[in-house]
């Protein structure tokens, strides 16, 4: 059904209809329609624009900052090895305490004994003397005999447990004069500038306290005595210098560590995968200075030309560095576990797979849904993702600002972390589904 009128045609087809206007009306919106096309087309290249700018500036500085996280992590494992053998004492001891039980060291310094005792004792020329004319030709057999019943005798005497007792004894005495020297860490000692002092004023408090001590009262007095220089060397001062440089690293590092590591996530636009840079980064940093101890290890092995020496320089290296070792590789560990979750987590056929059997394995262990759940689990569902989240900053913070870090404690602390994580999720059950409207779902 057609109807005409003055102002345009009504058309009516299968009880539907449509307005058609004038010509000149339809004209004038199809230009507009163009008109609006190619502005929305402008806008979305300059927005297009900016966006590709800013992202390409905001991938390098991510980049770089990763990088640096990387460098930073690698070294603070060094530094908080370094600062935690020399200036802890129990470490210092517990690290070099075991020298002497090696046997290989053990043996090189009973050689080194024997040599020295034969040597000093004349021991070839007491023997050639000793022997008859026609037996002289025995001097050297007889003297090296002698001289390996010295060594024997020596390795048992160093391998003893009076010998041990007093290593370590010398150990804690060496390390408390040293750090003194270096940090004043004794109470009555100041060390800096190249200068060892006694402070007269902590020895002026102690006399004062051992005077009051015997009941004579004294009336409260400020005393102020000054210090006495013991010792003053422009050496000692780089010394010194040296150890406040390792205490300062020792916890500014992990700390840069742990502030580089925000920035990256914080610039970058796909934090999922700078966790797996980071992580993976890392490790394979890590693995590198595993390679670069190894090549060092030989390279001052090869410079002995004696295998005995050879044996006890790589034993000592293995006996010195073999926390680090431990750290790195614990450090490693954990890095590899973060980059896998990660990966996990991405958008790869792989990993999406990965994800499916997790998440059939925790959903047939989980707890089931409750309707009315009690108070304790109503909150542990509200707040899972925090609650993990605060499990997995504490574990961090644990291992980097806890006790001196050795490999088997940073593996512990990450099983732990993972293992309260999951517990976590299988308690709070399920993901639940929001509330939906029927009318709003509806409309």
């Amino acid at each position: 059904m057609v109807q005409g009128s003055g102002e345009g045609v009504l058309v009516v087809i299968g009880g539907g209809s449509f307005l058609g206007n004038e010509k000149t009306r339809s004209s004038t919106s199809e230009e507009e329609l163009a008109a609006l096309r190619t502005e929305n087309e402008a806008l979305r290249d300059q927005l297009e624009t900016r966006r590709t700018k800013g992202s390409v500036w905001r991938r390098i500085l991510a980049g770089v900052l990763a990088f640096l996280a990387i460098l930073a992590v690698v070294t603070a494992v060094d530094a908080v090895w370094v600062r935690t053998t020399l200036q802890d004492e129990d470490r210092f001891v517990a690290t070099l305490a075991s020298l002497p039980q090696n046997d290989a060291v053990a043996s090189a310094l009973s050689i080194r004994v024997a040599d020295g005792v034969v040597e000093a004792a004349g021991v070839e020329v007491f023997v050639s003397e000793a022997l008859p004319e026609e037996l002289s030709f025995l001097a050297s057999p007889l003297t090296n005999t002698i001289e390996d019943l010295i060594a024997r005798l020596a390795n048992e005497v160093i391998q003893s447990d009076a010998v041990t007792s007093a290593w370590t004894a010398t150990l804690r005495v060496t390390h408390k004069a040293v750090s003194a020297v270096l940090t004043g860490n004794d109470r009555a000692l100041a060390a800096e500038d190249g200068k060892v002092a006694i402070d007269l004023d902590q020895v002026g408090a102690v006399v004062l306290d051992r005077v009051a001590a015997t009941g004579l009262d004294l009336p409260d007095i400020e005393v102020s005595l000054g210090q006495i220089v013991l010792y003053e060397n422009e050496h000692l001062a780089s010394a010194q210098a040296v150890a406040q440089a390792i205490n300062t690293m020792g916890w500014f590092l992990p700390l840069l560590a742990v502030i580089l590591t925000a920035g990256a996530m914080w610039v970058t636009s796909n934090r999922r995968r700078m966790v797996g840079i980071i992580s993976f980064g890392t490790a394979l940093a890590l693995l590198l200075t595993l390679a670069a101890q190894r090549v060092g290890r030989t390279a001052i092995i090869n410079g002995f030309d004696n295998e005995i020496r050879r044996e006890a320089a790589g034993s000592a290296w293995d006996i010195t560095l073999a926390r680090l070792i431990q750290a790195t590789w614990a450090v490693l560990f954990v890095a590899l576990i973060i980059g896998l979750i990660a990966w996990a987590m991405g958008p790869s056929e792989r990993a999406h797979r990965v994800r499916a059997w997790t998440s059939r394995t925790l959903d047939a262990r989980r707890r089931p849904i409750e309707e009315e759940p009690s108070g304790f689990m109503a909150f542990l569902v509200e707040w899972k993702r925090t609650i993990q989240g605060v499990i997995v900053v504490v574990g961090l913070l644990f291992v980097l600002f806890g006790p001196p870090p050795s490999g088997l404690i940073v593996i512990i602390t990450a099983v732990l972390v993972l293992g309260l994580v999951v517990l976590v999720d299988l308690f709070a059950g399920p993901e639940r589904a929001p509330a939906v409207d029927v009318d709003s779902a509806s409309l």
